[in-house]
């Protein structure tokens, strides 16, 4: 069929196919390489295609759980730890009381030794001033004749 050029392509018709026996011999040899094919390169490669995806779910899935399992063990460790913060201060106030109690007992026994060398010092002290006292009341009278010797230059009997 022969178009005119000056004829729009869509009023020209159809696209010409002839179905003979070379489409026939096409489709049966495409047919026969399917046939052959499929069990040589299309369902190994299927198989291949369906392991990786098999696998990389089986691996996006283990890992989701391994992340959940890392969320929960993280979440254990911070109660654990909090837990055990809160038994450290604990403990750390009851230490603190108690060595603030040992500090203010022995204080007070180191003020009762302190207060008591005080008082036997004081004591000890009244005593030698008393004998110095006597000591000097006996001897007051010698020592008032020597002093009035040495003043008048001459000799005074106590």
């Amino acid at each position: 069929m022969t178009r005119n050029l000056g004829t729009p392509l869509l009023l020209a018709g159809g696209v010409n196919v002839d179905f003979d026996l070379t489409f026939l011999a096409h489709f049966v040899l495409f047919a026969a390489f399917i046939f052959l094919m499929k069990p040589i390169i299309f369902d190994p490669l299927l198989r291949l295609f369906e392991e990786r995806e098999r696998r990389t779910a089986g691996a996006i899935a283990r890992a989701r759980g391994m992340d959940e399992q890392a969320i929960v063990l993280k979440q254990s460790y911070d109660e654990k730890l909090e837990g055990v913060r809160r038994v450290a201060a604990v403990d750390r106030e009851a230490e603190r009381s108690r060595l603030n109690g040992l500090q203010n007992e022995l204080m007070a026994a180191t003020r009762h030794t302190v207060d008591e060398r005080l008082r036997a010092a004081s004591v000890k002290l009244e005593i030698e001033v008393s004998d110095a006292r006597r000591e000097l009341e006996r001897d007051e009278s010698v020592v008032a004749a020597q002093i009035a010797s040495r003043v008048l230059g001459r000799e005074v009997r106590p």
